[in-house]
């Protein structure tokens, strides 16, 4: 996914970086080095939940795939894609992909579905 840089900071020694999305906007752990503000990047986006159904995983009201920040917890809702009887699905934001692990596969065959997530973690991809 393509992201914009709106700001940098360091928090305790851990680098953090603020940034825009065609999908919404959100704060996320980076690795070094450093990207500058502005900096246009595509990144990898990486989850490190486990999703339970009705828990931090549910259906959404919404019809479009966004990411939004509230209090410290990252919304993203996303058409979820599971292959088969795995653990391991994904959420398809526009042409991007974010792999996530639920706890258990969902019987529902749903649009999309809104993830509450605490931290993301944000590489990029070099290309």
């Amino acid at each position: 996914m393509k992201i914009r840089v709106a700001g940098v900071f360091s928090d305790q020694g851990i680098l953090r970086v603020r940034f825009n999305s065609p999908f919404g906007n959100g704060i996320a752990l980076w690795s070094y080095p450093s990207p500058d503000i502005g900096e246009v990047l595509d990144v990898e986006f990486e989850l490190d939940e486990v999703f339970f159904w009705q828990k931090n995983i549910i259906p959404s009201l919404e019809k479009t795939p966004r990411i939004t920040l509230t209090n410290d917890t990252h919304s993203i809702i996303g058409k979820l894609i599971q292959d088969g009887d795995s653990s391991c699905a994904a959420l398809k934001l526009g042409d991007s992909i974010i792999l996530i692990e639920l706890n258990e596969v969902i019987e529902q065959d749903l649009d999309l579905v809104e993830l509450k997530v605490n931290t993301i973690h944000l590489y990029p991809t070099n290309v």
